[in-house]
């Protein structure tokens, strides 16, 4: 995980590995943050969830990679405000919160915690461009290439209205923009799951393993 040896022995020292099947939530709005989860394999998919329930797709989290709103609500004392998913069976290396702070005399895990983020702030004002200047067909589109690249292939267990859920809309407009994308050859519909053809839209899943 880490190239620093003394950095790599306290992170050994402390972290806990756990395995989840696709779709288990392991962490909801409101809830105390105890550990700073780490992706070792597959992946998560993260959420902003109002009080009356509505769901808005964030953005993935990829091996190697932590949630960088766990970091900062662990850093504050504050509750989660995100609602955190497996995407795909995932293997998470959870490492208690206290040691976001002890660890931040290791450079290197100064950096890890700087990049993730950076790399979610990136991904926040994507996710704010979208909402804000494309139309709900481009963001369908969008959040369904980013479930196929997280998942690593491109058949999705998702139904009509989990797609309408996360992405804030009626699952009646879901469902006729779907029916357009599967016109235009990009989608294949079938009972609670989503054939996306990435190759027709010059697009492609790529391997889920970072440098």
């Amino acid at each position: 995980m880490f190239t620093d040896h003394e950095l790599q022995q306290a992170f050994e020292a402390v972290v806990t590995r756990r395995t989840y099947p696709a779709g288990t939530v392991i962490m909801r709005p409101g809830d105390v943050i105890t550990q700073i989860p780490i992706v070792a394999k597959g992946s998560l998919r993260i959420l902003a969830q109002d009080p009356d329930g509505k769901e808005r797709f964030l953005y993935h989290i990829l091996p190697g990679e932590t949630c960088s709103l766990s970091l900062t609500c662990c850093e504050a004392r504050k509750t989660s405000a995100i609602l955190a998913v497996v995407e795909e069976d995932a293997e998470l290396q959870m490492v208690p919160a206290r040691y976001a702070d002890e660890w931040m005399v290791y450079p290197e895990w100064r950096r890890y915690v700087g990049a993730a983020q950076a790399q979610r702030f990136g991904e926040l004002l994507e996710t704010i461009e979208t909402l804000a200047f494309r139309r709900m067909d481009d963001q369908l589109w969008n959040y369904l290439v980013k479930r196929a690249q997280a998942a690593g292939e491109t058949n999705l267990k998702v139904t009509h209205q989990d797609i309408a859920q996360e992405l804030g809309s009626p699952r009646e407009v879901i469902t006729r923009l779907l029916q357009q994308l599967q016109r235009k050859g990009l989608v294949t519909l079938s009972r609670g799951a989503v054939q996306v053809h990435l190759a027709n839209a010059g697009e492609r899943v790529p391997s889920q393993e970072r440098p």
